[in-house]
């Protein structure tokens, strides 16, 4: 009774093989055979093919046929004088690995001393691969003077799957998505162009850092850092610290200026990454006669009186003054710098020689 258990249980486990191969088979040792079996998904593990009514007298071995590599993954269940064969997995089978060698599994069961018996199996590509980046990071810069619409940077991610389907990839910004920067799908090249939306301005803010996320069908996804530096345009004309200056001297005073508000004269590129220096000069003089009265250093932009003032004759003078970008001239900024004349006792007073009066007492 024990017997014919062991024997029943023998018998179910060998149907339970014959339906969980993908094939069951024969071998021709004298004219072989050739057998498409049916297609597996990857990472199929198990009984590939069942070989029935195989002669007492004839030994079989599994053999490479096109694909050394199939090898690796394949082993023949078999004794001589068994009448049943198995081929079966020895481990998953990895279509990307496969892919490299044969565009499917080949091998042969090859009777010894006689002819050879092909298979081929196909193997259908599941998403088992996740996007990988290139690079886990990426860097550049980008002028504040990049025109909108222009591609600052790109990003690829590669998925190793084979077919088209589970390799196109979905990208996206990662939030906080910066403002000034987009995507754009490259489909040839199953990459990301990293767009510029909005212009840049160096003076607000000088680098950005943000993640790209690549993402396929399934969900399996990597993300990647960009980090983009904004490099200063020379695009800025400079600028005066104060549009209004005020000085006094005293009149007759030949020299600098007794006192000059609210700081001294300055001015300076406005492009701040650049700074391009910059030179001073007196451009009007109001009143005009007083022209030549005052000359400005154009390195440091203090001003000097060159001739004496009299306060009897005027008590304000305008004088416009303007920085130039010394590497470009077309680069301007004006101040006005309003100078006022300080009354000092110059002038002895006066007896009118015309006008007497007398008193005789």
């Amino acid at each position: 009774m024990a017997l014919f258990s062991v024997l029943i249980i023998l018998v179910c486990l060998h149907v339970d093989s014959v339906r969980s191969a993908i094939g069951s088979t024969e071998v021709d040792c004298v004219s072989g055979t050739y057998v498409t079996l049916n297609t597996v998904d990857e990472e199929f593990e198990g009984d590939i093919e069942i070989i029935t009514n195989i002669s007492p007298y004839v030994r079989l071995v599994l053999e490479p046929y096109m694909c050394s590599l199939c090898m690796k993954y394949l082993e023949l269940v078999y004794s001589d004088g068994d009448s049943t064969a198995i081929v079966r997995t020895i481990k998953p089978l990895d279509l990307e690995a496969i892919k490299m060698s044969a565009d499917a599994v080949y091998y042969s069961i090859s009777c010894v001393r006689g002819a050879i018996n092909t298979r081929t199996l196909y193997i259908a590509d599941i998403n088992d691969n996740p996007p990988i980046f290139q690079s886990k990071s990426y860097t550049g810069r980008v002028s504040d003077g990049t025109p909108v619409g222009w591609v600052v940077q790109k990003v690829t991610a590669i998925d190793k799957d084979m077919t088209l389907e589970n390799k196109r990839l979905t990208y996206s910004i990662l939030p906080p998505v910066p403002e000034n920067f987009g995507l754009r799908y490259d489909l040839q090249n199953n990459a990301a162009d990293i767009e510029l939306i909005k212009p840049v301005n160096y003076n607000n803010v000088q680098q950005y850092v943000f993640m790209v996320e690549a993402k396929d069908k399934g969900g399996l996804s990597d993300t990647t850092t960009i980090t983009l530096t904004i490099e200063d345009f020379d695009n800025l004309n400079p600028y005066f610290d104060h549009c209004l200056y005020k000085a006094s001297i005293e009149e007759n005073q030949i020299g600098l200026f007794s006192e000059i508000t609210p700081e001294p004269i300055k001015a300076q590129d406005g492009d701040t990454g650049i700074n391009e220096p910059v030179v001073y000069s007196i451009t009007s003089v109001i009143p005009n006669e007083y022209q030549n009265s005052f000359e400005i250093d154009r390195n440091t932009g203090v001003i000097s009186v060159t001739a004496a003032l009299d306060r009897e004759q005027t008590g304000q003078i305008t004088v416009v003054i303007q920085a130039t970008q010394q590497n470009d001239t077309s680069k301007t900024a004006d101040a006005v710098v309003l100078v006022t004349i300080v009354d000092v006792t110059d002038n002895p007073p006066k007896i009118d020689q015309g006008v007497h009066s007398s008193h005789l007492v």
